[in-house]
């Protein structure tokens, strides 16, 4: 089971992060477990209600994360597209070794910007440049 080990909502003055018509802060989400069929809908509940309380930046932390199914990967891409309709973003780091063989096969960077770290993530919702990680 997939538990939010914790969500933060970081402050722009600490991130510099520049989102014009939006909030003032990046949320940033501790994946745990496993993300699947049973327990991906808590997991989008939990994430479309920040967004629709006005969250439009989010960096998901996957360090922690065990195991990923279809359900998973396909509840992340409905958030991304959630958050970009709000003029948001959502990037992913700290991708285990595992699950990211399962994000290759599936080829979800095509769909959803992957970071080493967290700074790298951070950085690019700064500015938009930083590179992300490379298959």
């Amino acid at each position: 089971m997939a538990t939010m080990h914790y969500i933060e909502l970081i402050p722009s003055r600490e991130t510099q992060a520049r989102c014009d018509d939006c909030d003032d802060f990046t949320c940033r989400v501790n994946l745990r477990g496993n993300l699947g069929i049973d327990n991906a809908h808590e997991t989008a509940v939990l994430l479309r209600a920040l967004v629709n309380g006005g969250i439009r930046r989010f960096i998901i932390n996957l360090e922690n994360l065990i195991y990923v199914d279809s359900t998973g990967i396909g509840t992340i891409i409905r958030i991304k597209k959630d958050v970009i309709k709000a003029n948001g973003e959502l990037v992913l780091y700290n991708v285990p070794p595992k699950v990211n063989e399962v994000f290759e096969l599936v080829n979800l960077k095509e769909f959803v910007k992957i970071f080493y770290s967290e700074h790298k993530a951070l950085e690019y919702l700064r500015n938009g440049q930083s590179t992300p990680t490379s298959s």
